[in-house]
This record gives C-alpha cells, sequence and structure tokens, in this order.
C-alpha cells in the first residue's frame, strides 16, 4: 500500500512541532527521556537496506536522554549517534552521523507535498478530561489520532518556558502554516508543552517524558551542519 511505503517516514517528518540571525538568539533548552521497545512490524518490503537497519537500531529496546535546542527559525535534536536539525526558513531537515560525518537533507515543503493526498487530512485531536502529575507537572490528556494509529499527548501550561515556547511556535506556525496539519504541531504550542507522549507506531512504542528545562542564550552554529561534514544521497522508496 502507498500509504505504508510513507510509514517509515513518519518518525522523521513528526519530530516537526519546534524555531533571526546575529551569533547568538534567545532560545529554549530541555532534555526528555526516551525510553523504546517493540520490534516494527509492516516496513515496505524494498525499503532500502540502510533505511530498514537505521529503523531497527532506532527502535531497539533502550531509554537514552535527548537534548533539544529551539529558537524561532531553527530546532535540534540530539540523540545517541544522532543530530536532526531543522530550518524553518528553508524547510530542510538534515540528519547528521556524528561517527561518519555525514549528513542527509531533506526538503520537508517537498516531502509533504509527495505524500499521499488526504493522508493527513483524517488527523483528529480528541482533548480528554483525564488529568495526571508528570515530571512535577499537572498535565491533560490528548489522544491523536492519524492514519488509524493513537497517540497519547500528556500537555501542560505550568512547565516553566512554556510562554517563550509558545511564542515561538506562533513564529514558526505563523512562516510555516502548513505544519499546522501535522500530527504533533496541531495540537503542541496553544494547548501546552508536551511533558510525556507515548506512540505505537508498527508495533514500535515510545515514551517521551521531559526531565529538565531551561531559557537558554543558543549559538547560530548549533543549527548549522559543521564543516567536514559530507552529503550522502537518502534512498527513497519506489513505486
Amino acid at each position: 500500500m502507498k500509504n505504508r511505503k510513507w510509514m517509515w517516514c513518519l518518525p522523521l517528518i513528526v519530530i516537526l512541532f519546534f524555531a533571526f540571525s546575529s551569533v547568538v538568539h534567545a532560545g529554549l533548552y530541555w532534555e526528555t527521556v526516551v525510553a523504546t521497545g517493540g520490534m516494527p512490524k509492516g516496513l515496505p518490503k524494498n525499503l532500502p537496506k540502510e533505511a530498514r537497519d537505521q529503523m531497527l537500531k532506532q527502535f531497539d529496546a533502550k531509554t537514552e536522554t535527548t537534548k533539544n535546542y529551539l529558537t524561532s527559525y531553527a530546532s535540534r535534536t540530539e540523540t545517541e549517534g544522532m543530530i536532526v536539525i531543522i530550518d524553518f526558513n528553508d524547510m530542510n531537515m538534515y540528519q547528521l552521523d556524528p561517527s561518519s560525518k555525514t549528513y542527509t537533507k531533506i526538503n520537508i515543503a517537498s516531502a509533504m507535498g509527495q505524500m499521499p493526498q488526504g493522508m493527513m487530512k483524517d488527523m483528529q485531536i480528541t482533548p480528554t478530561n483525564e488529568t495526571r502529575k508528570i515530571a512535577g507537572y499537572k498535565c491533560k490528556k490528548y489522544i491523536v489520532t492519524v492514519m488509524g494509529m493513537k497517540s497519547e499527548h500528556w500537555l501542560s501550561k505550568h512547565v516553566k518556558g512554556y510562554k517563550e515556547f509558545e511564542a515561538i511556535y506562533k513564529k514558526i506556525l505563523k512562516k510555516n502554516p502548513e505544519l499546522k496539519n501535522m500530527p504533533m504541531t496541531g495540537v503542541a504550542g496553544h494547548e501546552g508543552f508536551p511533558v510525556e507522549t507515548v506512540s505505537n507506531v508498527m508495533g514500535m512504542k515510545t515514551t517521551t517524558t521531559l526531565k529538565k528545562i531551561e531559557k537558554k542564550s543558543l549559538s547560530k552554529k548549533l543549527f548549522e551542519v559543521p564543516s567536514g561534514y559530507k552529503l550522502r544521497e537518502l534512498k527513497m522508496p519506489s513505486n
């Protein structure tokens, strides 16, 4: 099925809910604890081996700390062995591999345009009356459904730095209104800061929980591909 061929891209694109020049910019920095487990099911048969191996490695049962940096023009996410930078000015996403000093480049707008028509139109965001305290914050539960897949989003407006997050978020969407149709950006920002998310995608469960957050001055270099890195072509699955 055509939709399934795009499933392997979702973990990269979902990342999108996070953004003007000089050397240092006011922004936010936060850390999350990410626990993953389960084995992926239903991967496209013609998925390139490189992409398949990357997904299997990415979703091995493990717990790690993720570092997140956010300004109104870009975001950076650091996981174990991988860095993802999103430039909201040109809508490019860069995935860096520090071990090989290589990177891939994807134009988000173009990738979204190639998705099957109506893929995101069936997205539903359902607020619930369920609340609980997570990481010291009172959170409200939202259910996001996309293509039959459900995920839990526990949001809070009591998180330190939430007002800054909301202001940055509004600037991002004003510049890139198409991001409103993405699962994460459809619920975060104006409803609260994501304290915890629980998703089940093709047999893989991922739980992301906020560990710490602070307002911070961020260098522009954080959001640039370091010199010496070589561009590596990303092979997309064929029809």
